[in-house]
């Protein structure tokens, strides 16, 4: 669903470039494989591939990873993004400095847009319920995700559809036992759950700042009109436009019914907003919910709980009394 506007709320198979192999001394060899590590690190290379490995050592310029029968070294140019996996505990939420619901980091290279549709295009979801169709985005590996309030106001029945990676492309997995977690219709904004998801979730990541610039390149991912893992590419037209007290992306990457919820993505990967509207009869006239309040959300998801008894999670804003009629000899300029 997308609102119109004024808006309506009702293992490493691909070649590293640039990784040599590091050569080290006995001494220091012996020091490093004198213990089992205990965790592993996920290292996502431009390109798309990933290693999973413990780091031995990080600098400003490169990491070391050890990959059992060797060590490599990777440049920090070439790293998209790195982000911890216990191996005890695989399932565990990606760690952030002030949530264990969502992952955010520092801006890295720009991708090309192939790159970070590679990257990103799993953690995209189909939402359906008997109202119609939207767009979704997991945040974390425990099946959390994100979307617009207006596209599950009023559901109960929510379905939602993962699209996994295989030989062949995506193929759509579909899940049915899904949870309201917390809604926010203020700003247009719900985190769903996917019970006991069985297979491993790709969550994107959001810029540990808000840094957004009018004239950066943006893309987006949803389902328009149902079509599953559309991508459509612009600019930010303007990073902070306010509408009705509240601040809004503007964009002009194409978006129409169907991308509402979905993520809109910076040259870098990360989510720095959600799809939600658009000028009806317009080109090029779009607008996202800046990735702000998205964090402040699921931040504070203990605050902004779903209430089976009341849906909307309701904020009412009364009318003002009216103005007091004003004696004409007490007017005044």
């Amino acid at each position: 669903m997308l609102s119109q506007w004024p808006i309506d709320y009702a293992d490493m198979s691909v070649p590293v470039k640039h990784v040599c192999l590091v050569a080290v001394s006995l001494a220091f060899g012996a020091a490093v494989f004198a213990a089992e590590p205990a965790t592993t690190e996920t290292v996502l290379l431009r390109g798309g591939a990933e290693i999973k490995a413990p780091i031995l050592r990080q600098d400003d310029r490169a990491v070391v990873l050890d990959i059992g029968h060797s060590l490599i070294r990777i440049p920090l140019t070439e790293v998209v993004h790195i982000r911890p996996d216990t191996i005890a505990d695989a399932a565990a939420p990606l760690p952030d400095s002030a949530s264990r619901h969502y992952s955010a980091s520092e801006r890295t290279a720009v991708l090309t847009t192939t790159e970070a549709v590679n990257r990103n295009a799993p953690a995209v979801v189909l939402i359906r319920t008997p109202r119609g169709l939207g767009s979704g985005f997991f945040v974390n590996r425990n099946g959390l995700l994100v979307t617009n309030f207006h596209v599950i106001a009023g559901s109960r029945r929510i379905a939602v559809t993962r699209f996994l990676r295989g030989d062949k492309g995506f193929r759509p997995l579909v899940h049915h036992d899904v949870d309201i977690v917390a809604t926010a219709p203020f700003y247009d904004l719900a985190v769903l759950r996917i019970k006991a998801p069985k297979t491993p979730i790709e969550p994107v990541v959001f810029p540990a700042a808000d840094d957004t610039k009018a004239g950066e390149r943006i893309f987006v991912i949803g389902n328009p009109m149902g079509l599953e893992q559309t991508v459509t590419e612009g600019v930010v037209s303007q990073a902070h436009r306010n509408y009705q007290g509240v601040l809004w992306r503007q964009i002009d990457a194409p978006v129409n019914p169907g991308n509402s919820g979905g993520p809109l993505f910076n040259g870098s990967g990360q989510v720095i907003g959600v799809i939600n509207a658009k000028v009806p009869f317009m080109d090029g006239l779009g607008f996202a919910i800046p990735a702000v309040h998205v964090k402040y959300l699921l931040d504070h998801l203990d605050a902004f709980a779903f209430n089976e008894a009341n849906p909307e999670s309701g904020f009412v804003y009364p009318d003002p009394p009216p103005a007091p009629r004003v004696n004409r000899a007490q007017e005044t300029e």
